[in-house]
């Protein structure tokens, strides 16, 4: 058996969640080593459409013109019932950032364009690689990993698992996925379709006999949902014939399916380990949380894990920051993938519902809704309205109840590139030059007002110190500013972040 030099960061998966946040560790200073099962990438539809949060969040590092360019923007949904009349609608104009539209593209090409740019900052994934064995009494861990029949030793600092369902991290650590697997089993597929849905438009079909969903894809290509019969116990796929007929019974005509590329039986969850992290190992994606894919959420919450953890990360690694700032992870991460498992369930639920509505009644009623709640919905489906308040990493002094309020995503984040926190400071405030000396090449402090920054779209309306941290959330806000209020913000830094020698 080999020993091997030892990375900082081990990842072991080259999904969404390990390829992202290997990019973000590398965007911030780290390279990690990522690890990969598989035999070579695969080429399955799997998880497509990338929220808006998420789109902004790819913006910040660095990587959106390949998404932009290669995925279909998908802008509205439909809800129809039998007879292809329409329930109800919805876009994601006004959702309240530089993105409102999905961006939907097969997995295998989100996997893809990660690959390729770690690849430009010489990162490979090491494919055939597997993990055999996760040793953690000891300090540093002990990872074992085979590949050509060769074993070798890994002694890394701290491991990422984002290996899926199976995850060999989530095992080690003792952790189980904890929830409930809906009833009734499903398809999914990469089909053509004939039928006619509306430019740029996603579609859920309900009916008495089940439902389908189709989403469009590049090529004129769709990725498809549908219900099986509750009967229909074959472990052989179906072929693209016998998919056709039961798509068209679900939608009550012919759909026009053809030229079936990819297909799988899937059961839908709803589950979560009761813990993401023990402090040196972390789980992101499908390895903490699985969610219903009629939610779209499951591969946006991977990237926020990732983009979460990274900078983190990040800081430790280079010494800029304390151990502890990782228990974070956990608890702003655990409140997030909650919520997206909640969201994700509310819209199982009302699909599944109608379903069963039609079953007794033709006309189910549907409860009306007020402007303010489209608008809250559409916010909490592109995953916008994700917050970590309550984190330690947290915190306000003043007061101020106007506009995003810390722990919320910074509206205007996408102005703020660079690794680096960034201070944004609105009218005079005390302690500046202080702070630029303490914090130098951590924060970078910025004139709200000369850089065109909205004081109330801010949260500081009648000035104070705004800090953004590096993944585009509000960490702490001093409103007003004034010295007792900018030395808390002070020592919220100093709790996590390690001061400039000599400061």
């Amino acid at each position: 058996m080999a020993q091997s030099s030892t990375p900082g960061v081990l990842i072991v998966g080259a999904g969404p969640a390990g390829l992202f946040a290997a990019w973000e560790l590398v965007r911030h200073g780290v390279r990690p080593r990522l690890l990969e099962q598989r035999l070579a990438p695969h080429h399955e539809t799997r998880g497509t459409a990338l929220q808006p949060a998420v789109l902004d969040l790819i913006d910040r590092a660095g990587l959106i013109e390949p998404f932009l360019s290669g995925g279909v923007h998908i802008k509205h949904s439909q809800l129809m019932g039998p007879g292809m009349l329409q329930i109800m609608s919805a876009d994601f104009a006004g959702v309240g950032c530089q993105y409102e539209f999905q961006c939907s593209q097969p997995q295998w090409q989100t996997e893809r364009i990660l690959r390729d740019h770690l690849a430009l900052r010489g990162v490979k994934v090491e494919y055939g690689t597997e993990v055999v064995g996760i040793d953690a009494d000891v300090e540093p861990l002990r990872v074992t990993i085979r590949a050509n029949d060769r074993s070798e030793t890994l002694q890394p600092r701290y491991l990422i698992g984002a290996g899926g369902a199976h995850d060999i991290t989530r095992h080690s650590m003792q952790e189980h996925l904890v929830g409930e697997t809906y009833g009734g089993k499903f398809i999914v597929a990469d089909v053509k379709l004939g039928v006619a849905v509306p430019p740029e438009t996603a579609r859920i079909t309900v009916g008495a006999s089940g439902f389908t969903l189709f989403a469009p894809l590049p090529d004129d290509r769709w990725l498809i949902f549908v219900s099986r019969d509750p009967d229909d116990e074959r472990d052989q796929l179906p072929t693209a014939a016998e998919l056709g007929r039961l798509v068209n019974s679900r939608v009550g005509g012919d759909a026009g399916l053809s030229d079936l590329r990819w297909v799988s039986y899937f059961k839908m969850h709803k589950r979560e380990a009761e813990s993401l992290s023990d402090g040196r190992r972390f789980l992101l994606g499908d390895s903490g949380h699985m969610s219903s894919p009629l939610g779209g959420e499951g591969i946006n919450a991977a990237f926020m894990d990732a983009a979460d953890i990274a900078w983190k990360l990040a800081l430790v690694v280079r010494g800029a920051a304390k151990p502890s700032l990782l228990e974070s992870y956990a608890i702003e991460r655990g409140m997030a993938d909650r919520h997206a498992l909640d969201v994700s369930n509310e819209i199982h639920g009302h699909v599944t519902a109608l379903v069963a509505a039609y079953c007794e009644s033709s006309a189910p009623k549907l409860p009306s809704s007020t402007a303010e709640q489209l608008a809250a919905a559409a916010r909490k489906r592109s995953m916008l309205d994700i917050s970590y308040a309550g984190s330690p990493l947290v915190g306000e002094a003043g007061q101020s109840s106007v506009g995003p309020a810390p722990g919320e995503r910074f509206p205007a984040s996408l102005k703020l590139r660079g690794e680096s926190h960034h201070l944004i400071v609105f009218g005079a405030a005390p302690w500046l030059e202080r702070m630029r000396a303490r914090w130098d090449g951590l924060v970078t402090i910025r004139d709200g007002s000369a850089e065109g920054f909205d004081p109330a779209k801010a949260g500081a309306p009648g000035g104070g110190a705004v800090l953004v941290r590096p993944d585009g959330f509000i960490g702490f806000r001093a409103a007003p500013a004034n010295a007792t209020t900018m030395a808390a913000l002070d020592a919220h830094l100093a709790s996590y972040l390690i001061p400039a020698a000599g400061a």
